[in-house]
């Protein structure tokens, strides 16, 4: 068992009262909270506390956040909040994450093994939650649960505040501005907003010169699929439900072939007949991983598949594509390279 995710169980000895000071009030219902900033704050390149957020869960409700100060002891769900928060110089403030989904970046592997890691393959006990005695959690909307980090009032009932990735709001019109919203958002949170718009604006320069160069595109939509653990003629997808990944291939005038995720067979690649496929690689699917892109270019029966004649078939990490975080860019580069690399190269 992981060393890290041991010393985490210990601390439930040493769980203290919290840290006080976050706002909870339930403020909508299905709210549309996309584009959500920061209010009460100024334009100073210092945070003037307290500022507020709404902070929205996977079903739309949203609630409000106040923070008094910058967090100092935070967990974050997911892998893209914790490289988010290690690329802006926040180890220090790190008390807890999550096992990883892909390997994490290099530059930043050695601040990643100094946090210890609370949830290892999808499960978290609350008292080991509790034990980091987090006073903020950070990360995707779809983990905010009973079942997962606990649901955001229960969270507040703890004094504890969060943030929700606005990118990682599913079932809505979304937009890669978001990811860079939620960096800037990121930085005034933590009083370092000269640092974080810094970077938001590297991130905007990149998404603007792909735009730029899309708009060049004249040829119709390409179809792509976004495929998953193929074994042996079985595999997940990523349906056109899954909005941030959906307006990526819109970006680079290209579409979803499928409509909403979940498991296919070979007779479905068939019918939905893509002209490329975005093969996702995750660390918990490595065993198949290995051998998928291989099987499938030699699976004779799929052929006549676009995406297989043509061995258009482009690679990209789950946190890349999944995460709602920078590598987000990534991904849309590798993605537009793969599709038109004439346009992209």
């Amino acid at each position: 068992m992981n060393k890290k995710y041991l010393a985490s169980i210990a601390s439930l000895a040493l769980v203290v009262s919290l840290v006080s000071g976050c706002g909870q009030n339930k403020t909508d219902n299905k709210s549309e909270n996309q584009n959500t900033t920061i209010k009460n704050e100024k334009t100073s390149e210092k945070t003037t506390y307290p500022i507020e957020i709404e902070a929205f869960d996977s079903t739309g409700n949203t609630y409000k956040q106040t923070f008094k100060e910058a967090p100092k002891r935070v967990v974050t769900n997911n892998q893209s909040s914790t490289e988010l928060l290690l690329e802006l110089g926040l180890k220090d403030s790190l008390v807890g994450t999550g096992d990883l989904d892909n390997k994490v970046l290099d530059r930043l592997e050695d601040d990643y093994k100094s946090i210890p890691v609370i949830s290892q393959k999808g499960d978290l006990a609350k008292e080991v939650l509790i034990g980091a005695n987090p006073d903020m959690v950070i990360g995707r909307a779809a983990s905010f649960t009973d079942e997962r980090y606990g649901t955001i009032p229960s969270l507040n009932g703890m004094n504890i505040n969060t943030y929700v990735q606005i990118a990682s709001k599913m079932d809505t019109t979304q937009s890669l501005d978001n990811i860079i919203l939620d960096v800037r958002n990121v930085g005034k949170i933590f009083n370092i907003k000269e640092k974080a718009n810094k970077y938001a604006d590297q991130l905007q320069d990149r998404l603007d010169k792909v735009k730029e160069k899309s708009s060049t595109i004249k040829s119709d939509p390409l179809k792509v699929m976004y495929m998953v653990k193929y074994d042996n003629g079985q595999f997940g997808v990523y349906g056109a439900n899954a909005s941030l990944q959906t307006e990526m291939l819109k970006l680079i005038n290209a579409e979803n072939v499928a409509n909403k995720g979940g498991t296919l067979s070979t007779e479905n690649l068939i019918s939905l007949n893509p002209d490329a496929i975005v093969y996702v690689h995750a660390d918990k699917n490595a065993s198949t991983d290995k051998d998928a892109i291989s099987s499938l270019l030699n699976n004779k029966l799929i052929q006549s598949v676009p995406a297989i004649s043509n061995k258009k078939i482009i690679e990209v990490d789950y946190t890349e594509l999944m995460g709602y975080g920078f590598r987000t860019f990534d991904a849309l580069d590798k993605i537009a390279s793969g599709l038109y690399p004439n346009i992209f190269n």
